[in-house]
């Protein structure tokens, strides 16, 4: 458009026709208003009559009352008085521009208050179903979230699935434990079966685990701003863990088993040393790459469970058997596919079984597995006197409490330390007894 000419239409109105659009038998007119207060002129626009009206014939025909139809210039005229009275008391808006944030500002304040409500309601079921149980199942192995939804099916739910996060205090989660040391697992979506029921208390760590999915669970409920306190079930004290494997093998036996696994498998034997010369878990020795290794400086450094790098030195056996591997820019150990190992072979339980090692065992921490190696490094190296600290950090204990499983290994070490302090004191003793003589003399 050109130069604009504003037409006035009284009381503080004003418009300008448009170029070439009518509305009606009339030029469509765009309508604006002035007022001036305390020497401030304050401008405000209403926009063009026709979108009004369009606006306009729908409130009517929503509301059915055609009686309360306005016309355009009425409704800014009674729009442009409020406004300026707005102005001249000094409070509420005094433009449409002020008004659409002023309602805007509120309609949020309104949305949030109904999530807040909203929120207040959600149990700890809804919020397991479905937020973190999807979240579990794109940033956990599979066997993980299955476990963990077998927690919340046998455990969570039937105690706390039904309760408000907001409501679910430390006594609540007492209920669980007990229903695990008493094994009262019940399923809301399965009837109890008839008849006698057989009871059989899960063991600490299983009762850990299920704590430790509802923590996780609670934990992303308090990061979405559903709950503010910390988990409840952290004042619920838990049975001790107690299920330290105690097998470890001699030299001799070490020997035997490598002897017995390299007449079944080259890589298996492979594998097994290298647990069994530095200690690594099994998960550790499936996603060494062969960048991580350094054979000139024999050690090789792998990733913990919080993602930080561990130092592992080598034994020259263990250097020698890496050096005779065929050597790539990918994993040290592969799956006859390429692949990465996702298990130990079965190849170790028939050498082992074929030894009779766990004849007769019934204790799961007297039974010779895989992880024995890993544990039998260990224990080599404080039966030799290496200090628990140092043996803590080749083994990549979190903390000495793990290590200290070790200790009853080296009586002699301990009972030497004895012997020191006996030493001290009988030399002490027998200078006095010389002073005294001395003295007589």
């Amino acid at each position: 458009m050109g130069n604009i000419k504003w037409s006035r239409l009284g009381k503080g109105l004003e418009y300008f026709n448009h170029e070439t659009r009518k509305h009606g038998v009339k030029f469509d007119r765009y309508l604006r208003g002035r007022f001036k207060v305390a020497g401030k002129t304050t401008t405000v626009s209403f926009g063009w009559e026709s979108e009004w009206s369009v606006g306009e014939r729908a409130r009517i025909k929503k509301s059915g009352n055609k009686s309360s139809r306005l016309s355009f210039v009425d409704y800014c005229r009674g729009e442009l008085s409020r406004l300026k009275a707005n102005a001249k008391k000094g409070t509420g808006p005094t433009t449409i521009k002020e008004e659409r944030a002023i309602a805007e500002i509120l309609k949020k304040k309104e949305e949030q208050a109904k999530a807040a409500k909203a929120n207040e309601s959600i149990s700890f079921g809804e919020y397991f179903k479905e937020t973190y149980y999807p979240i579990a199942q794109t940033s956990k192995k599979k066997r993980s979230y299955e476990q963990e939804l077998s927690h919340f099916n046998n455990w969570l739910n039937p105690v706390i699935g039904n309760m408000r996060l907001k409501d679910i205090r430390p006594m609540h989660l007492e209920r669980v434990k007990q229903n695990l040391l008493s094994a009262q697992a019940m399923s809301r979506n399965r009837e109890p079966k008839k008849g006698p029921v057989k009871k059989q208390a899960r063991s600490p760590r299983m009762i850990q685990y299920v704590f430790a999915t509802g923590r996780q669970c609670w934990n992303y409920a308090r990061r979405d701003g559903l709950v503010s306190n910390e988990w409840p079930g952290k004042d619920v004290k838990l049975p001790k863990v107690e299920n330290q494997r105690m097998r470890f093998l001699t030299d001799e036996e070490g020997d035997q088993l490598l002897a017995g696994l390299k007449e079944r498998s080259q890589q298996l034997h492979d594998i097994c040393l290298l647990s069994l010369d530095s200690g690594l878990r099994a998960y550790e020795i499936f996603s060494l790459s062969w960048n991580r290794v350094d054979l000139d400086q024999k050690l090789v450094k792998v990733f913990d469970s919080k993602g930080k790098d561990r130092v592992v030195y080598l034994t020259d056996r263990t250097v020698n058997m890496l050096r005779g591997l065929p050597r790539d820019n990918g994993l040290v150990f592969k799956s006859r596919t390429g692949e990465q190992i996702k298990e130990i072979s079965n190849s170790f339980h028939r050498e082992v079984d074929s030894l009779g090692w766990n004849d007769g065992v019934k204790s799961h921490k007297d039974r010779l597995v895989f992880h024995s190696l890993r544990h039998s490094y260990a224990s080599r190296l404080v039966a030799r006197g290496v200090d628990l600290y140092v043996v803590g950090q080749l083994m990549g204990h979190s903390d000495l409490t793990m290590t200290k499983r070790y200790s009853h290994l080296r009586p002699d070490t301990l009972q030497a330390a004895v012997r020191t302090l006996e030493t001290s004191t009988a030399a002490k003793s027998q200078d006095k007894v010389i002073e005294l003589k001395a003295n007589e003399e």
